[in-house]
C-alpha cells in the first residue's frame, strides 16, 4: 500500500513551490518595470566601456572610489552584462535578480538547517517573504544596483559558513571571500568584518584556540578594509550624537517592513530588537540561533554605518529611502528566525506572538506600496528613454541635467557615445527598450520637466559611512524619472555622497 506524504515533506514541497513562484514574480516585475537606459550613476559605466573596448577592461576607473564605495566587483558584472546585451540594461537587472535568488537560496538553506523539524509552514514562509521581498524592486529595476545584491550574497556567505557545524579553514576562507566580494561591491560590506569576529567569539562549541586561529585572518582583513576607507574620509560634518544615531538606525531598520508608516516604524524596530535580544540570550547556547542573530546583526551594522554618515546632514527621515529596504529587510529575516526558535522553545510571551502577526501585516502592506512605486518609476523612466530617443540630438539641457546630476555637457557626451554604439535608448533594441512584459507600448513620448539636484548633496564626497546613504531630490514632472524615485545619491565621476 502507498502511504501519503508526511506533513514535513508536504510542507517542504509547498515552500519550494512558493520559492519558485516568488522568484519568478520578482523577475516578471523587474523586467516589466526596469529602467530601460543608463541613467544617473549608470552613465559612469560609459568611460569604462570605452577603455574596455580599447583593450584595458575598466582602466584605472575600475578601482576608483564611487560615492565612497569600491564598486570593482559590480563593475566586472556590469561590463560583462553590458557587452553581452549590446547595452540593454535589462540584462543587468536579470543579473541582480539572479544574485538575489542566490541570496534567498542561502537563506532557505539556513532555514532548513537552523529551524527545528515540525515547525510548520508559517515561520519559513515569513522568512521566504523577506528573502524574496518585493521591497527589493527598487534596486532590481535599476541595473546599476547589482552592487547591492553582490553585497547581500557576500553577507549570506559569511553567516552560513561561520555558523556551520563543520566550520574549518576552508569554510572560513569561503566566508572571507564573501566579505571581500561584499566590500568590493558596496560599503556596507565593511560591517562584515566585526560581524565575523563576533560570530566566531560566540561559537562556544569550538575551543578558544580554534576560534583564535579562525579570527586572525579577519583581523588582518580589517587593516586594508578600514584603513583604506578611513583614509578617504574628509567630510566636515560632525558625528551624530547617540540619540540622533539611535533614531536614525531605528528608522532604517523599521523601514524594512513599515516604510509607509514612518511614525510606527522605529517603534516596531525597537520592539523587535528587544524581543530578538531576549530570544538570543535565552538560546545563546544553541548554534542555530547564531545564524539568525548574524543576519540581524549585519543589518544593524548597516544601519549604524549609514547613520554615522547621514544622520547629521540629512536627519532621521532620510533613513526611509527606498533602496535601504534591501538591507533592512535582512534584519527582519534574522528576527523571524529567532522568534521561530523562541516559539518552539516556549519562551515567547503572548504579546510577542501578537507582535509577529503585526509585523507580517506591515510587511505585506509595505510590499504592496513598494510594488506600486516600482511600477511608477518604470513607467516614467520609459517615457524618459522615449523622449531622448525621439529628440536626439536636440535633447534639451533640462533633461540632460536631470539624467546626470546637473552636468548636461557630460550627459550629452555620454549619450552620444551610447548613440554611436547603438546602446539603449538608441539602436534597434531601443525601439522597445528590451524585454517588456507589460503587453503594451514601450513608452509614450512627451516633454520632461527635470528635477534639480540638492546642492548640498553634490558637495559631499568620499566618506565611507556617508557612502551607505542616499538623498532626496526636489520633485519633478511625472514624465521625468529622477534620483529621488530611488532615493539615489548625488554623484559625479566617482566622487559623491553615497550610493
Amino acid at each position: 500500500m502507498s502511504r501519503s506524504a508526511s506533513p514535513v515533506s508536504r510542507d517542504s514541497r509547498v515552500l519550494k513551490a512558493a520559492f519558485v513562484v516568488a522568484a519568478l514574480a520578482l523577475l516578471a516585475m523587474t523586467l516589466r518595470w526596469h529602467v530601460p537606459m543608463m541613467l544617473w550613476d549608470h552613465l559612469d559605466l560609459v568611460p569604462m566601456m570605452e577603455t574596455a573596448r580599447a583593450g584595458a577592461p575598466g582602466g584605472s576607473i575600475f578601482w576608483d572610489i564611487h560615492g565612497g564605495h569600491l564598486h570593482a566587483a559590480a563593475y566586472a558584472v556590469l561590463l560583462l552584462t553590458t557587452w553581452l546585451s549590446d547595452g540593454q540594461p535589462w540584462l543587468d537587472c536579470v543579473a541582480s535578480w539572479g544574485l538575489l535568488v542566490v541570496f534567498a537560496a542561502i537563506v532557505a538553506r539556513v532555514a532548513r538547517e537552523a529551524l527545528p523539524d515540525g515547525i510548520g509552514v508559517r515561520w519559513p514562509a515569513a522568512i521566504l517573504l523577506l528573502a524574496l521581498y518585493p521591497g527589493h524592486l527598487a534596486n532590481l529595476q535599476w541595473g546599476w544596483q547589482v552592487a547591492v545584491f553582490l553585497c547581500l550574497v557576500g553577507a549570506a556567505l559569511v553567516v552560513i559558513n561561520l555558523c556551520s557545524a563543520r566550520l574549518d579553514a576552508w569554510g572560513n576562507l569561503a566566508a572571507l571571500a564573501g566579505a571581500v566580494i561584499a566590500w568590493l561591491s558596496f560599503a556596507t560590506g565593511i560591517g562584515l568584518v566585526p560581524l565575523a569576529v563576533l560570530l566566531l567569539a560566540a561559537r562556544h562549541d569550538l575551543p578558544w584556540r580554534h576560534r583564535l586561529q579562525l579570527a586572525w585572518p579577519w583581523l588582518l582583513l580589517a587593516i586594508p578594509v578600514l584603513g583604506s576607507e578611513l583614509a578617504r574620509a574628509h567630510s566636515t560634518d560632525p558625528l551624530p550624537r547617540a540619540p540622533e544615531l539611535a533614531i536614525y538606525a531605528l528608522d532604517y531598520l523599521g523601514a524594512g517592513v513599515a516604510r509607509f508608516a514612518t511614525d510606527l516604524a522605529p517603534w516596531l524596530a525597537l520592539a523587535a530588537i528587544c524581543t530578538g535580544v531576549r530570544a538570543f540570550v535565552r538560546l545563546r547556547h544553541e548554534r542555530s540561533a547564531l545564524y539568525w542573530a548574524g543576519f540581524a546583526a549585519f543589518a544593524v551594522f548597516a544601519a549604524v554605518l549609514t547613520a554615522l554618515g547621514r544622520a547629521v546632514p540629512f536627519g532621521a527621515e532620510q533613513a526611509f529611502v527606498t533602496r535601504y529596504v534591501s538591507f533592512s529587510s535582512v534584519f527582519w529575516i534574522g528576527w523571524f528566525g529567532l522568534m521561530a526558535l523562541a516559539h518552539r522553545a516556549g519562551v515567547v510571551r503572548r504579546w510577542q506572538s501578537a507582535l509577529v502577526v503585526l509585523v507580517v501585516v506591515f510587511a505585506v502592506a509595505n510590499a504592496l506600496q513598494m510594488i506600486g512605486k516600482a511600477g511608477r518609476l518604470g513607467a516614467s523612466s520609459r517615457e524618459t528613454a522615449a523622449h531622448i530617443r525621439a529628440a536626439w540630438p536636440d535633447v534639451d539641457d533640462a533633461t540632460l541635467r536631470a539624467i546626470y546630476f546637473e552636468q548636461p555637457d557630460i550627459a550629452r557626451q555620454r549619450l552620444q557615445q551610447l548613440h554611436d554604439w547603438s546602446y539603449a535608448p538608441f539602436g534597434k533594441a531601443g525601439a522597445d527598450d528590451g524585454p517588456d512584459l507589460s503587453g503594451g507600448p514601450a513608452a509614450r513620448q512627451g516633454s520632461a520637466n527635470p528635477a534639480c539636484r540638492n546642492k548640498r548633496a553634490v558637495a559631499i564626497s568620499g566618506k565611507p559611512t556617508s557612502a551607505v546613504g542616499s538623498l532626496d531630490s526636489i520633485a519633478s514632472n511625472k514624465a521625468m524619472p529622477r534620483p529621488s524615485d530611488l532615493k539615489l545619491p548625488a554623484q559625479s565621476n566617482g566622487c559623491s555622497a553615497s550610493t
